[in-house]
């Protein structure tokens, strides 16, 4: 039978000096929290009174070392600290009062967050656990709830130091402690080394969290919900968020690895790359401007004037002869601007439709996947973002065999471009059971080893054909201006009109 949690017993007086506590405001896993005043400073202030059952005195000194520490820590992203104290059988702590709610609450409201908004927060927490970590802190106890929003929408991260509170008590009701195991490393679950990569890795289950509205691992037990921790793949993110770009969703999945060297270095490595996924996105995004200043000078009086004083100097060779070359390379122009436009549409109905495509294979429906897997190698020009979640598909063994025969045979219709998937290829060839899957995978090895070097020989040809015509233009234009010239030079070369 589980054990009854001890409740927290309201204080016998308003005051625990330096604060007067006044109204309360909730209560939680650690604790009941009172709206208090500061009267040092004369501000507001939120004082957590720690549960009656932390009485373990090893507990309640680390408690009040980290405490001490917690109050020189002083960021603009994290909630500020004014010190605790255990005496008479009270153990409390005072902080910075946030009125803007808290992450969860956002979460509650909104059911997930734009990926932009995320990104926002994201880089906040960030700048939070670089300035915690070069400090020699590691929170261990991150989550939504622990970010807590100002007026101006801040992120702040609060309750530092009560994990090992946390860890001390002997609580098995539901909902007390089962929060927090959703956020919690495999190193943690198995009683490893407690380490900043820690605290990255609940960084990564709060920023799916966000994106997705539920958290990477969702077990039916608490010892499910560890055995998914330690074992089950991440789950993709842009199932749910379908917007999400697939540079965030990496990161986020390279914050969950299952082993702490294999996520990011520290924090500010990560924020790094926040910021190069909304460089990446803003550069596909913007258009291209114009170049006002050009078109504009192009228009002055100044050039229309220069423009009519060399068409009355050149009134040497006639209208045909100079016209020609001129009529040429109109026509020219005119069919290269045509094709040009054609090209265009043709490219934005295709990124268009790459983009529908890369969306749908990690839908749902197996039929739906199938069908995006199969469009995907026959579109033209496939980005490295498609090709990657066509690989994905390739990778997971639990996948349906259709799938995967077809991810491999689209692998083999892209060519040279999916050659970096190659090993995974061979790997399938020499070792998969299944002989349908072995033999696709070996035709797509072909296919890439084989458009490898006809892409060569494209190339090699083009550059051939373009030096000829630019040497044939040459000479071509050589000999015309030459020849306009000795006329011009002639007895009747310059011809005066009357």
């Amino acid at each position: 039978m589980a054990e009854k949690q001890t409740p927290t017993s309201e204080p016998s007086s308003r005051w625990i000096w330096p604060f007067e506590l006044k109204e309360r405001l909730g209560e939680g896993g650690m604790g009941v929290v009172y709206r208090g005043r500061y009267v040092v400073k004369d501000i507001d202030v939120a004082v957590k009174m720690l549960p009656d059952d932390v009485t373990n005195p090893i507990v309640l000194a680390r408690f009040e070392r980290e405490v001490e520490v917690l109050k020189s820590l002083k960021h603009p992203n994290i909630v500020r600290s004014f010190g605790g104290v255990c005496e008479d059988k009270r153990q409390f702590y005072a902080m910075e009062l946030m009125k803007g709610g808290s992450l969860e609450d956002q979460l509650q409201e909104k059911g997930r967050l734009p990926w932009e908004q995320v990104i926002d927060y994201a880089r906040q927490m960030c700048a939070a656990l670089d300035y915690l970590h070069k400090n020699g802190v590691i929170h261990r106890d991150l989550k939504p709830a622990n970010f807590l929003l100002d007026d101006a929408g801040t992120i702040k991260l609060s309750d530092f130091g009560l994990a090992s509170v946390i860890a001390s008590r002997r609580i098995t009701s539901a909902g007390k402690t089962a929060g927090t195991l959703l956020y919690m490393s495999p190193e943690q679950i198995r009683g490893g080394d407690i380490t900043p990569q820690t605290d990255l890795y609940a960084l990564g289950c709060v920023l799916f969290e966000l994106l997705t509205g539920n958290p990477p691992f969702i077990g039916k037990s608490p010892a499910s919900t560890m055995q998914m921790h330690c074992k089950s793949e991440v789950p993709r993110i842009t199932t749910v968020a379908m917007d999400c770009p697939i540079a965030l969703e990496k990161l986020v999945r390279k914050l969950l690895e299952k082993q702490a060297a294999d996520r990011p270095a520290d924090a500010l490595s990560v924020a790094r790359e926040l910021n190069l996924v909304t460089s990446r996105v803003s550069v596909v995004n913007k258009p291209r401007a114009i170049d006002r200043e050009t078109v504009a000078s192009a228009a002055s009086p100044s050039a229309h004037r220069q423009f009519k004083a060399t068409q009355a100097y050149s009134s040497g060779p006639s209208v045909w002869q100079l016209g020609w070359p001129l009529l040429t390379c109109l026509v020219v122009i005119a069919g290269l601007l045509i094709w040009g436009i054609a090209l265009s549409r043709s490219a934005k109905k295709a990124a268009l439709a790459e983009q529908l495509l890369t969306t749908a294979v990690t839908s749902g429906e197996p039929a739906v996947r199938l069908h995006a897997i199969r469009a995907l190698g026959k579109l033209p020009d496939v980005s490295d973002e498609s090709i990657e979640s066509v690989a994905q598909v390739l990778r997971r063994d639990n996948n349906e065999l259709p799938l995967r025969v077809a991810a491999a045979k689209t692998l083999g219709q892209i060519g040279n471009r999916a050659s970096e998937y190659s090993p995974v290829l061979h790997r399938l060839w020499k070792e998969d059971p299944s002989d349908v899957l072995r033999q696709e995978s070996h035709r797509a090895l072909e296919n890439i080893q084989a458009d490898a070097g006809s892409s060569a020989t494209f190339w090699m040809t083009l550059l051939g054909v373009i030096s000829i015509v630019g040497l044939a233009g040459y000479f071509l234009w050589s000999t015309i201006v030459r020849a306009l010239i000795e006329e011009s030079r002639s007895p009747h070369g310059a011809r005066l009109s009357p």
